[in-house]
């Protein structure tokens, strides 16, 4: 009898230990980026700017999970489907994948709430199709040494259930294909008043903090006044987080206050067809095609930037609420147009952990 006592608490012990490593996570604090476009294809300076600001993790979009929009199908798992799958470009193929080879590699699905609704009670076949069909892309270009995966959603109190069976279906998909992965997703700002999703960490979201619709708005893509509101709940949220913050810009139509849509590179210093006002608003004084769009007279243009001194003011307040908690930080993204107009020293103060700066 005594030796049974003894070998039941042996085997006891044994299972809270297997328990408690089965929970383990050490995950590896460094300097990130997000590879947001369709066409992977690294360039000479995408690599120095990774060099130069010892980028050791790359977050890489591999494709949309959307609803196809058929009226009959909108609302089943059969609507449901990839979209806009990233493809590897032909120039200096090698060199790219060398490249990423070298780094610690995290492919990145973004679902959509829409397919999110669609799929509900389907969680777990919609995790399954995402986890081989990334694990075959991820073989397709030779991508040796994948440390992770990343679910991308801005599921809500409404869809929260089906996100987290989503997150569970997949962490038992990656176990079943015996894969080495990690699971982690991004986490919006709004999120963190919600209980924490069923992954081994997030990634704080601090961009697109406003309302990009909103006429009104000062600034959609990062404002301290926009982002404080949320962070009290930094103190004590669970799960471990890295935090991604913006280095683009971008432009915003609006006819008589409807917003109509993104925009990129429209001249809007040209008075013989805008008049400015406001800081950062432009009107159009006659139609003008602008790529496939048509901006039509009276139309607004308005154009937001992540400049600097915001990113760093809302780093700062972030930084006093982790007290000091490891964290990596991440910059979206690896986009030369855009990080050009950041200094090296802006970059760096953008990826420090000091909370000084």
């Amino acid at each position: 009898m005594k030796l049974l006592i003894i070998y039941l608490i042996f085997l006891a012990a044994i299972c809270s230990c297997t328990s408690c490593n089965d929970g383990d996570f050490t995950h590896i604090e460094c300097n990130g980026v997000y590879y947001w476009k369709t066409v992977l294809e690294l360039r000479h300076e995408d690599y120095r700017f990774m060099d130069r600001h010892h980028v050791d993790r790359i977050y890489l979009r591999m494709f949309d999970v959307t609803a196809e929009n058929r009226s009959s199908l909108c609302t089943t798992f059969e609507a449901v489907v990839p979209n806009a799958s990233m493809r590897m470009s032909s120039c200096n193929y090698k060199v790219t994948v060398d490249s990423l080879n070298s780094k610690l590699l995290v492919p990145v699905v973004y679902i959509t709430v829409e397919a999110l609704k669609a799929a509900k009670g389907c969680e777990g076949q919609l995790a399954s199709r995402i986890v081989e069909r990334v694990r075959r892309m991820c073989g397709y270009n030779d991508f040796i040494d994948v440390e992770g995966l990343q679910l991308d959603c801005d599921w809500t109190a409404s869809t929260e259930k089906s996100f987290f069976a989503l997150c569970d279906s997949a962490r038992v998909q990656i176990a079943h294909k015996e894969l080495q992965w990690s699971l982690s997703s991004t986490i919006r700002l709004h999120q963190l008043e919600r209980k924490a999703p069923p992954v081994d960490y997030g990634v704080l979201m601090v961009y697109n903090t406003g309302n990009f619709s909103d006429p009104d708005a000062k600034n959609s893509i990062i404002s301290i006044d926009d982002v404080e509101k949320y962070l009290s709940h930094l103190d004590d949220y669970p799960l471990h987080l890295d935090v991604a913050y913006p280095t683009y810009s971008w432009q915003l139509l609006f006819r008589k206050r409807q917003f109509m849509g993104l925009l990129n590179g429209v001249n809007v210093a040209d008075t013989a067809h805008f008049a400015t006002f406001g800081t950062s608003s432009h009107r159009a004084l006659c139609d003008i095609i602008h790529k496939d769009i048509v901006i039509r007279k009276g139309d607004i243009v308005r154009t937001e930037k992540s400049v600097s001194d915001e990113v760093l003011a809302v780093k700062a307040a972030i930084e006093r609420r982790l007290l000091k908690r490891p964290h990596s930080n991440i910059i979206y993204h690896l986009d030369q147009q855009n990080l050009s107009k950041y200094t090296a020293d802006e970059i760096d103060k953008i990826y420090s952990s000091d909370s000084d700066n």
